[in-house]
């Protein structure tokens, strides 16, 4: 059987056509391997900026978080392992486009938003969403 490597991550997974890598977010199809997760989000919230790891950064404002299945790491203290250990048959997601996520947090200005984080998950599986 002939099979892709992917190069997303450190662990370059040599997947088979149609196989779902270990991540549960990518998937090689016609010779590619591809974010299956691509604007798949599973969680979407309106947080503080305190709760993300930035230090005395915007105080008192707010992030659109969105997240997806998968993760390219299995970390034993993960707070969202049902989310991040799941693939996309495991997990409720909501189809959310880049150019609706963007609408999405502009419309929420006036409650103190500045921004998007792409969360829940290590972003590498998902990269070409949070680039668009």
């Amino acid at each position: 059987m002939e099979r892709t490597v992917c190069n997303t991550c450190p662990r370059h997974c040599a997947l088979g056509e149609g196989q779902v890598g270990p991540c549960h977010a990518r998937v090689a199809q016609n010779g590619r391997v591809v974010a299956q997760n691509y604007g798949r989000a599973t969680s979407l919230a309106l947080d503080p900026v305190e709760k993300k790891p930035f230090s005395r950064w915007m105080e008192g404002s707010s992030l659109l978080s969105v997240g997806s299945y998968g993760c390219n790491l299995s970390c034993p203290f993960c707070q969202n392992h049902t989310i991040s250990q799941a693939g996309s048959l495991d997990v409720a997601w909501q189809d959310i486009r880049p150019e609706r996520l963007v609408e999405q947090a502009a419309s929420l200005r006036g409650r103190g938003c500045i921004g998007i984080a792409y969360t829940y998950n290590e972003l590498l599986v998902g990269w070409e969403y949070v680039r668009d």
